[in-house]
């Protein structure tokens, strides 16, 4: 069986270099790199094929406009392989990221779907925070409510012809209903703690805020309702309620303060066992709350829009 590697990239001109570095020294390579540029204009382009040029054996495809579900599609199209392997230029596959992903495909005809994981690697203490607030730790996974994100998965091309692809109307949600597209077909899934890649986490609120309020703005548009939304709606109703209660009898002010310093108390608790980094866990609830803020805004703006023409 044919093997390939399939990435999307756009504005990458930072990265792109060191991912290259990375998966051409994978202990085992992929038959095919295909690697699919959403038209940068930022030096990423020239950069790719500045390593073709030099003996990289990668496959460039530029599609102008392109989102990461219509590259990803293009790209598992074009390299005509049995077994493909996803990743982002952002993420630094570890060496034998590669190797884990593929061999249980290889070994087990019955799998259809091999879940990597991925492991933030932060330069300062609030990149410390965003990741502790926003990443499970391998342990914290149940494998078998897993959904893996295209950071670090592996499919047959047949279970991907299945689902029908990444949904190319989903610009910031595609891993979610993609997953869910391969398990309503049938697919098999295992997950592999060991495939790893290892990616930076946002490095300011605006950012952060943006990229969550994106996913729930997707999961919406789809019809998605995950637990951390219900948790989200909650702490909101009982801001509101507090609010009100407060507006009507003064006493009632104080529940304000208590339930953020009880909302407080939970996250940085949580974010000391990932992380034993106290300024980390200490700054980890304004993290959480503004992915909470942003769940909320993005999940009701998500319910009043249709899905994108082509859904």
């Amino acid at each position: 069986m044919t093997t390939a590697l399939v990435t999307t990239c756009y504005q990458e001109s930072a990265a792109i270099g060191s991912f290259i570095d990375a998966v051409l020294a994978q202990t085992r390579c992929p038959d095919r790199i295909i690697v699919v540029d959403a038209g940068s204009t930022d030096g990423t382009v020239e950069r790719i094929r500045e390593r073709i040029a030099a003996g990289a054996p990668i496959a460039l495809i530029v599609e102008p406009g392109a989102n990461r579900s219509r590259g990803r599609n293009l790209g598992v199209e074009r390299s005509s392989a049995d077994l493909l392997a996803l990743t982002d230029v952002g993420s630094r596959p570890r060496p034998d990221w590669f190797e884990r992903l593929i061999g249980p495909l290889e070994a087990d005809a019955t799998l259809d779907v091999v879940s990597g994981y991925y492991l933030p690697e932060p330069t300062t203490v609030w990149e410390a925070a965003v990741a502790a607030a926003t990443v499970p730790t391998v342990d914290e996974v149940n494998p078998d409510a897993f959904l893996p994100s295209a950071r670090s998965v592996a499919f047959r091309r047949s279970a991907w012809e299945k689902a029908g692809g990444y949904p190319e109307w989903a610009w910031h949600n595609e891993d979610t209903p993609f997953d869910l597209a391969l398990k309503a077909a049938g697919a098999r899934f295992v997950f592999e703690p060991s495939a790893l890649v290892e990616w930076r986490p946002q490095a300011n609120l605006r950012r952060l805020f943006v990229q969550f309020y994106r996913y729930a703005r997707g999961d919406a548009q789809a019809r998605l309702w995950f637990r951390h939304y219900t948790k989200a709606c909650l702490m909101v109703v009982l801001t509101a309620a507090l609010a009100v209660a407060g507006a009507l009898w003064r006493p009632a002010l104080i529940g304000l303060p208590l339930l953020g310093v009880l909302y407080w108390l939970r996250h940085a608790a949580r974010a000391w066992r990932r992380t034993k980094r106290p300024l980390a866990a200490a700054l980890a609830p304004l993290a959480n709350a503004t992915v909470d803020l942003a769940h909320v805004t993005g999940y009701a703006r998500g319910l009043i829009e249709r899905r994108p023409h082509g859904s």
